[in-house]
């Protein structure tokens, strides 16, 4: 009580003043300059910038692999993440290891756009650290590469990560995805990359943000017919409202006291010289040797220095947090909430401190250089160059609510597997009756998209059971699939009734590309998440597989969705049309 009354006799001014600090102190700091992307490179006010940085994300278990998974080039994912900028006391605690190693960026993999990252990202800003965010989960949170779609779940949470994360100041790039091509059988997916980048750019735009829009690779096969680069070519093609801004590889090719030559390197600035944005090594640093953690870092010198600073900007060395099995890139090790640094620590911050990059780009090179037209649909690349629409969660909430006549039980609604095995199921069974799931099946090497395939997985089921409904006369039973669903209440009337629903709801919200209206509050996502367990995981050396996490994983519920592309007969009701858009 006396301090209330001594607080009320301070001179007004005064309080005012005390009053103001407060506020300026709840304010995300503006500690750091803001960097550019210029052409080919990116610039901190008028000298180029490189990314000098570290994966940030703990190791996490990983999930049983799935047939689907293993059959389409799935690296081992996790099934948990730790959102590793919403635990203040250990960035406070690392944010001391960044300076004394010399970095600037951090790379993180997964967050929980729900919790509180105020504290971790206004630290990093002050201690001169950007922040590489990637916008997938594991699960089901991301594009899954052996039934790809870019869907209104995916918006809606790449959406509410972007709200949240958007604000800070040293947010330097969002990562639409990891390693989710990885070999031509795959390169399918592509197109629904293309589209996510497109749409996030809209909605960045939308809300007067600069952050940049990346992707980063998996290696691969060398050479400008070989899916690595036709990829990196296929992501930055057509126009600037369709190319990502940033370009990352994870590449482990560089291995012990390599050389330019011998790693690879040399063949890797060639191949990607005529992007026309900045490229990065998204993850580097080779482990030889199970359990080892004695590299040499001599790859360091080669990326800050002419002539991979010809076509690169810096990259991100794999990785700050140890991994429990398999290969050991950590460059800490942790217990309880003790970190130290390993041998590998005072070689990497060697190597970080002796680098001198350019400041400017190389003379003669252009500050717009132009976008190339794009190509796909090869052997080596079986991707369309037509992109899937924006996702439209307005036409599929009115067709769920008004020409829908089967509805999930909420326990099937919460089964990620058992959705993907009805799927497949409704799908034959309407197949056989002589319909079609065409309206709810994207196809990204033909470049066929139907108008309801952007819908949630849910949402595309319960069109597949309802059409089977309507074709069966509405037999109570055609909607129960083992119990898992049951008729609507009230139930549809009739077949024309409900196709003229399709009609309206198609005509109030046009399928197209439009800017995102994603839905507001943040996304329900499928994945453990924990604010003290942890996250990405990796397995091989020398060749990145697995690392990072939320990547391009086959072991969601679209997996198990095997209704696919043999059911290509006509609609007959219910979204006859199956619409192509244009990437251009």
């Amino acid at each position: 009580m006396a301090r209330a009354v001594s607080l009320q006799r301070r001179p007004v001014g005064l309080l005012l003043a005390l009053l103001a600090s407060i506020a300026l102190l709840a304010q995300p700091s503006a500690a750091i300059a803001s960097v550019t992307r210029r052409g080919k490179y990116l610039y901190q006010g008028n000298d180029r910038f490189y990314i000098k940085g570290v994966a940030y994300q703990e190791a996490a278990p990983i999930a049983e692999s799935t047939a689907a998974n293993d059959d389409n080039g799935g690296f081992p994912e996790p099934d948990s993440f730790t959102d590793p900028l919403a635990l203040p006391d250990a960035c406070t605690r690392d944010v001391a290891n960044f300076r004394d190693l010399g970095i600037n960026t951090v790379r993180v993999y997964s967050v929980n756009s729900s919790l509180n990252h105020d504290a971790c990202m206004s630290s990093f800003s002050n201690a001169g650290i950007y922040v590489i965010l990637d916008l997938a989960l594991p699960l089901n949170g991301s594009i899954n590469r052996a039934q790809p779609s870019w869907d209104v779940g995916l918006l809606d949470l790449y959406a509410s990560t972007i709200d949240v994360f958007s604000r800070y100041d040293n947010l330097l790039a969002v990562n639409i995805a990891n390693e989710v091509v990885t070999q031509p059988s795959n390169a399918n997916a592509a197109p629904f990359i293309k589209a996510a980048v497109r749409d996030i750019k809209a909605y960045l735009r939308s809300k007067n943000s600069n952050v940049l829009v990346s992707y980063s690779s998996t290696d691969g096969p060398s050479g400008v017919n070989q899916w690595r680069d036709m990829l990196a070519y296929y992501l930055t093609c057509g126009s600037a409202d369709t190319s990502v801004d940033l370009y990352g590889l994870n590449s482990y090719s560089w291995c012990g006291n390599s050389s330019y030559t011998a790693s690879g390197y040399n063949t890797l600035t060639s191949d990607f010289s005529s992007l026309p944005v900045p490229a990065y090594l998204a993850e580097f640093g080779c482990v030889e040797n199970v359990g080892t953690n004695n590299r040499p870092w001599t790859e360091v010198a080669a990326l800050f220095s002419a002539p991979m600073t010809d076509t690169f900007s810096g990259g991100v060395a794999f990785s700050y947090f140890p991994q429990d099995t398999g290969p050991d890139y950590g460059l800490v090790s942790v217990s309880g909430n003790t970190v130290n640094t390993r041998s590998d620590w005072q070689a990497l911050k060697r190597e970080f401190a002796n680098t001198s990059a350019p400041t400017s780009a190389p003379s003669g090179s252009s500050s717009s250089p132009a976008y190339a037209a794009c190509r796909g649909n090869t052997n080596n690349f079986p991707a369309s160059t037509v992109l899937p629409p924006t996702p439209n969660a307005q036409l599929c909430n009115c067709v769920e609510s008004n020409a829908f006549s089967c509805a999930l039980n909420p326990a099937t609604f919460n089964s990620p597997s058992i959705i993907g095995t009805l799927t497949g199921q409704a799908c034959t069974y309407l197949s056989e009756q002589g319909g079609s799931c065409a309206a709810i099946l994207a196809d990204g090497e033909s470049g066929t998209y139907g108008d309801y395939s952007f819908c949630t997985s849910a949402q595309r089921l319960e069109w597949a059971m309802s059409q089977y409904n309507v074709v069966t006369n509405f037999n109570a039973d055609s909607c129960s699939f083992s119990g898992n669903a049951s008729v609507k209440v009230p139930p549809q009337p009739m077949a024309s009734a409900i196709n003229d629903a399709f009609s309206t709801c198609l005509a109030q919200n046009p399928v197209g590309v439009s800017t995102p209206t994603p839905h507001a509050g943040p996304a329900t996502v499928n994945s453990t998440v924990s604010a003290s367990t942890a996250a990405p995981s990796q397995t091989g050396s020398g060749s990145g597989s697995g690392s990072g996490s939320g990547g391009g994983n086959s072991n969601s519920a679209s997996a198990s969705f095997q209704g696919g592309k043999g059911l290509a007969t006509a609609m007959t009701l219910g979204g006859a049309v199956v619409a192509a858009w244009s990437m251009l």
